[in-house]
């Protein structure tokens, strides 16, 4: 493993406004070896304005590895931060655990996997991987709300270091699986997404949705359209077309993230196209956050169902995960049919039947159980002749059946 460029001081000092961080446990040693410094500092202090709890892994101190006073170190700042009802920011780099301490290092790690287990759905959390986290201590990061990686500095992976040969890239491949939510291109850029993101989280489950006045116009008039695209439906309702997209390295054709509405901070969806298994995914990983913030959900829907070649075993079950994401929550959830919603793309999108609180469309929106090329070739197909032809007839389907009024008539919108 190579050694880090900063240090872990370093790195919360870089994360916290300026003066403010605290340290704590700066005098704790490892149990058996007074001489060796804790392989991990922790603390607390402000981010623009808001108490914020943060550990860094020390690289320097036997390559950040784990025991029991570690994890000891750890499960005690997430105490204080349930205490205190404030997010927790973990930063990951460690070679792994002291091997030489056997069943007590494998202590450590399960107080670590219960300390963050045990605050999921109680105080945000966001793992930032800022070198090796390797073994256990991945499943620990892959505990928390959202992973961040690090250009060139990520490592992650479950096999011991030993067995597995050191290579560039690991961001990257995160990044595009789906396993890490923020990509940077270095540890500045990493902090300063880190901070943009906490401004849209709550405090804790209890705080509700942070919420400031802002500089845009609540009454602003917005483009006048029978039909938008789901992102550009987004970033025009958004104050001051601002969005925090999260997971972008997989599904492109759904972004999620967080926004601003009128000041108020809320979860976002927008699914474009066809809905893969990345962007179910996705879409339940935003829901279920934001289930258990109660946060706002705001969801725009221009889909057409599923992707070709995405109706397998992994789809399958993905989709009760994100159907009791969306049934399951009591926070708010307002959808947009923007575009087209048929099939799938309407259910899953967000559907009122689904626990959506209020499901709207523009004029020009396209709400169907199958796609018109399809409808047409089911139930028209008789009526073809040389005067009446298949476009004519898929385009009747959109104008008078496949109708936002249409739907509004049976209550579903």
């Amino acid at each position: 493993m190579e050694k880090t460029n900063s240090t872990a001081r370093e790195r919360l000092v870089s994360l916290f406004d300026a003066g403010t961080f605290v340290e704590l446990g700066a005098y704790l040693r490892r149990a058996g070896h007074p001489e060796a410094a804790s392989g991990v500092v922790c603390g607390y202090g402000a981010v623009e304005g808001r108490l914020i709890f943060a550990f860094a892994e020390d690289a320097s101190a036997m390559k950040g590895a784990v025991d029991a006073s570690h994890a000891a170190k750890i499960a005690d700042l997430y105490e204080k931060a349930l205490r205190a009802g404030a997010p927790v920011i973990g930063m990951f780099d460690s070679a792994g655990a002291v091997v030489f301490d056997g069943a007590a290092a494998l202590g450590g790690y399960g107080t670590l996997l219960s300390a963050v287990a045990n605050a999921k759905g109680k105080i945000p959390q966001i793992a930032l991987i800022c070198g090796a986290c390797v073994g256990t201590m991945a499943a620990v990061a892959e505990l928390f709300d959202f992973v961040a990686v690090v250009k060139d500095k990520t490592e992650m992976y479950l096999p011991t270091p030993l067995l597995h040969k050191r290579r560039t890239g690991y961001a990257e491949e995160l990044f595009e699986n789906g396993t890490a939510a923020l990509f940077a291109a270095d540890e500045n850029e990493a902090f300063a997404k880190v901070r943009a993101l906490l401004s849209f989280l709550p405090d804790n489950a209890n705080s509700g949705a942070p919420a400031d006045i802002g500089t845009d116009d609540i009454n602003r008039a917005l483009p006048e359209a029978d039909r938008l695209g789901a992102a550009e439906a987004l970033n025009a309702t958004a104050d001051n077309g601002g969005v925090q997209t999260l997971f972008d390295g997989t599904g492109a054709e759904t972004r999620v993230g967080f926004a601003l509405f009128g000041g108020c901070s809320a979860a976002v969806i927008a699914v474009d196209g066809m809905l893969t298994l990345a962007g179910v995914r996705k879409m339940t990983a935003i829901l279920r956050f934001a289930g258990e913030f109660a946060l706002p959900v705001v969801s725009f829907v221009n889909c057409e169902g599923f992707a070709s070649g995405e109706e397998n075993a992994e789809l399958l079950r993905a989709l009760p995960e994100l159907t009791m994401a969306w049934d399951r929550t009591e926070n708010a959830k307002i959808v947009a049919l923007t575009g087209a919603a048929i099939g799938a793309g309407f259910l899953f999108g967000g559907a009122r039947r689904l626990g959506a609180d209020m499901v709207l469309a523009l004029p020009g929106a396209e709400i169907s159980a199958l796609r018109s090329e399809t409808a047409v070739a089911f139930l028209w197909n008789d009526r073809i002749s040389e005067s009446v032809s298949r476009e004519a007839l898929e385009k009747e389907w959109r104008e008078t059946v496949a109708t936002a009024e249409n739907a509004a008539a049976t209550g579903e919108v």
